[in-house]
């Protein structure tokens, strides 16, 4: 199965409203996203993170809980924060949520982690 492009979704809504909710969840303790970590600081992305995804030569799309197709809402159902790799024989989960939290917002490990993932596919 060779994967096409790559699917990013996050734990938290995307929304204009839901994008505050998380900012200020994030810094009082009450909303944790372990994609958010890897692929953003406070303000915003991570410089590395962008370098890190572009290294991939994969299309990547950018997607929060609230934007979900029925079918990807379907495949990654309480699987939240994951990566998501489409090819032609159909999709799967490449990253979970256990293995993007293991990284604690290592934009490395995450590329290492990644690379892995996309290799045995």
């Amino acid at each position: 199965m060779s994967i096409e492009r790559l699917t990013f979704i996050y734990d938290a809504d995307g929304s204009l409203v839901g994008e505050l909710k998380y900012w200020l969840g994030s810094w009082i303790g009450v909303a944790h996203c372990a994609l958010c970590d890897i692929t953003h600081h406070k303000f915003g992305r991570r410089r590395s993170f962008t370098a890190c995804a572009d290294q991939f030569g994969l299309p990547i799309e950018y997607l929060h809980r609230d934007q979900l197709s029925l079918a990807l809402g379907q495949l990654t159902a309480g699987k939240l924060p994951c990566v998501v790799g489409h090819a032609a024989g159909g999709d799967v989960i490449l990253l979970g949520g256990d293995a993007l939290e293991s990284l604690a917002g290592d934009v490395s490990g995450f590329e290492t982690a990644l690379r892995v993932a996309l290799a045995v596919r």
